[in-house]
């Protein structure tokens, strides 16, 4: 097994370039020529995960550029579902056959990670607070959720990678540590936080 931070390397350098064909030769969103944003952000998440979560997923990047597919794009088409069903519509068939045990596990996590963002936002109302909705029913015209967000990312997950992060996720719950709340902070670090509550208080 290699180091994980070499792993998180390598998942980012495949990442960035289907993140940025996301739409193919239409107009870029500003985050798309923002490498550094993306990176930092992502990789606030892959530190929260163990390094077999990191190794799996690594590898369901790897399997997707020889089958010339593109996660992020599938990702989108997924919360789709929710937030533009016409589009949806058309553009489902470009997704893969789904795997119900990936699917079962996919809508678990989310599940789990839904329930511990709610707690993040009794306890660091204005960091986690400051992005998007937290369930499907509040999604809209250019407004996605957290679930929306999360569930349309996990789907491009293979069974095996959701195997791994879902027993990750339970054995940090055991600990009583938080997938969610180490994501957080991994993402506040990016901009020079060094714990949510300063984050908290810097938001004042």
């Amino acid at each position: 097994m290699q180091p994980k931070e070499e792993t998180i390397r390598k998942i980012i350098d495949i990442e960035w370039p289907m993140f940025r064909d996301v739409n193919g030769d239409g107009p870029k969103a500003s985050c798309q020529n923002d490498r550094q944003t993306f990176e930092g952000m992502r990789r606030g998440q892959y530190e929260a995960w163990d390094e077999k979560t990191c190794e799996s997923y690594l590898r369901d990047l790897e399997d997707a550029v020889r089958q010339g597919r593109s996660l992020p794009t599938e990702k989108y088409i997924h919360m789709m579902r929710s937030t533009a069903p016409g589009d949806y519509e058309q553009l489902k068939r470009l997704l893969p056959p789904s795997d119900p045990r990936a699917v079962e596990l996919a809508d678990k996590i989310t599940d789990k990670i839904i329930a511990q963002t709610v707690v993040l936002h009794e306890s660091y109302p204005r960091v986690s607070g400051a992005g998007r909705p937290l369930y499907t029913w509040q999604d809209g015209p250019g407004v996605t959720s957290v679930e929306t967000y999360q569930r349309g990312e996990l789907y491009t997950y293979s069974a095996a990678t959701l195997e791994a992060l879902w027993e990750h996720l339970l054995a940090l719950e055991a600990k009583g540590e938080s997938l969610a709340e180490k994501i957080l902070a991994g993402s506040v670090a990016y901009y020079g936080y060094a714990s949510l509550e300063e984050a908290e208080n810097g938001q004042k």
